[in-house]
């Protein structure tokens, strides 16, 4: 007798999506019932699957009708704005999590995309606490049954490492490109530190610029590096002097999230950014005591671990460091380690002050003039024998960075094409400073917190008074004293991007 064969069924992962035949009605109330009660289960079942799916995406994922009201956000919406989904629903999306001055472009898009059209673009948008975060947004029109377009499914992805890094790097390069475009000048000093540049730059050698500040060290560090065989890798620059002393091994090894309070997220350090390329350690001599051992020993080998993780690293970067302090003085006082400072300063380069080359100031002034006119879009103004001894006989104490702030001053300031270089103004004001007095003493901020707080207070300060301006002799950099690309890293960082826009 042949055994009969088994029929296999397979069985779907999903919920079916068309409703159970309807069975011939029997004009049973109990039967009709039940029928209702299956539908209305498998309807659940269905709805239910799909809300999973959704929650289990590693993106974020935001519903909205064709007034852009929120009709519904997962999970990952929740973390990546930190409003619950109850503070969501039935607020306008862009309202919520967009700045102002994006409104309008959010209503545009959104006009778009309910004619059919998909739409993909990044958006800094705003969280709860008020902190700027970057996304990658990508824009569906959302279609019922019929058709008809009712509203928007936002697909939204976390780039915000990404977009620091993009910032981070441009905000670099452009920082050391910023006060110098050329080393200007023929004086046997400074041919002196070309002929060091030259020797040293195609070698992997640490090399220790000395000098006072505004003498260029910047500059040299900039031009090693171009002469290098690393000059097509990144050249990443951390200035010591402006890293507070609990994030100094943050800064420079990164560290894993969790690491300590705030760290909420892995951080690349400097060390790493510079694999392959050139660190440039300005203001060597600000790095804590505690911390030189560390820094030492990638030096020396070349490893280093983040705070937090026991994994060791492996970097390859060429170290450049730069200080206006005497070292040697600061070892013999025990307060830089010896062992550090004979590995950094494999091949010294010292820096003359501008007083000990005035040769070059012609050239540099000249330098300096066309350089002005060019970025404030005006004629160059001519530069007179009178102008030259003018230049020549003031003593520099601020060095060639004086040098080009005077001239551009004097640019701004210049009528028909006369300079007015004020200097004599700028030394009866330096007489009048009584150099035997200490400066009156601030009352200090009570925790880096304060200290943060306080920072902001003043770019917030500046920002106002300027307009937003930031770059020229009347913008909020000049004002702070600080790099206008500083200060514009300082503005994004901050979240301070509305008070630019004003």
């Amino acid at each position: 007798m042949r055994r009969a064969r088994k029929r296999v069924v397979s069985t779907a992962t999903a919920p079916r999506n068309e409703p159970p035949a309807a069975a011939p009605d029997s004009g049973d109330p109990a039967a009709l019932l039940a029928r209702t009660q299956d539908l209305s289960r498998r309807l659940q079942e269905r709805e239910e699957f799909y809300r999973s799916v959704l929650e289990s995406l590693g993106e974020g994922v935001l519903i909205t009708d064709r007034e852009n009201k929120i009709l519904y956000a997962n999970s990952r919406v929740e973390c990546l704005t930190a409003y619950s989904r109850a503070e969501m629903l039935g607020a306008i999306s862009h309202e919520l999590l967009t700045p102002k001055s994006e409104w309008r472009a959010m209503r545009r898009r959104l006009k778009e995309r309910l004619t059919g059209k998909e739409d993909e673009y990044e958006l800094e948008h705003v969280r709860k606490d008020g902190e700027r975060h970057w996304v990658s947004v990508r824009a569906l029109p959302y279609r019922n049954a019929r058709g008809d377009i009712v509203g928007t499914i936002g697909l939204f992805s976390c780039i915000k490492e990404r977009k620091s890094l993009e910032f981070e790097n441009e905000y670099l390069q452009e920082e050391l490109r910023g006060n110098y475009s050329a080393i200007v000048g023929d004086s046997p000093a400074l041919k002196k530190v070309l002929a060091q540049i030259e020797m040293v730059a195609p070698t992997n050698a640490n090399v220790l610029i000395l000098g006072e500040s505004g003498t260029g060290k910047e500059l040299v560090a900039r031009a090693m590096h171009d002469r290098s065989p690393r000059k097509a890798a990144a050249l990443v620059r951390v200035n010591c002097a402006s890293v507070p002393r609990e994030l100094f091994e943050s800064e420079f090894f990164g560290h894993v999230r969790g690491a300590f309070t705030g760290a909420i997220k892995d951080r690349v350090g400097r060390f790493e950014l510079a694999h392959g390329g050139t660190l440039f350690l300005d203001e060597i001599g600000e790095v804590p005591l505690e911390l030189q051992s560390k820094l030492l020993r990638v030096l020396q080998e070349g490893q280093f671990e983040k705070v937090g993780e026991e994994r060791t690293r492996t970097v390859d970067a060429r170290i450049l460091a730069a200080t206006n302090r005497n070292l040697a003085d600061e070892v013999k006082t025990g307060r830089f380690r010896e062992d550090l400072y004979y590995r950094l300063s494999v091949f010294p380069i010292e820096l003359p002050p501008l007083r000990d080359h005035i040769e070059d100031i012609p050239k540099l002034a000249q330098h300096f003039l066309q350089q002005s006119a060019r970025k404030l879009g005006v004629n160059v103004p001519r530069l007179t024998p009178a102008n030259v001894r003018e230049l020549q006989s003031y003593d520099w104490p601020g060095n060639v960075r004086e040098l080009q702030n005077v001239i551009e001053r004097a640019v701004i300031r210049a009528r028909n094409g006369h300079l007015d270089l004020g200097l004599r103004s700028i030394g009866a004001a330096a007489s009048r400073v009584p150099r035997n007095k200490d400066p009156a003493p601030r009352t200090a901020p009570a925790s880096i917190r304060d200290l943060k707080q306080h920072e902001r207070d003043l770019i917030v300060e500046a920002l106002t008074q300027t307009r937003g301006k930031i770059y020229g002799p009347d913008g909020a950099a000049a004002r702070l004293g600080l790099k206008p690309t500083t200060l514009s890293s300082k503005v994004h960082r901050m979240g301070l991007k509305k008070f630019v826009e004003l």
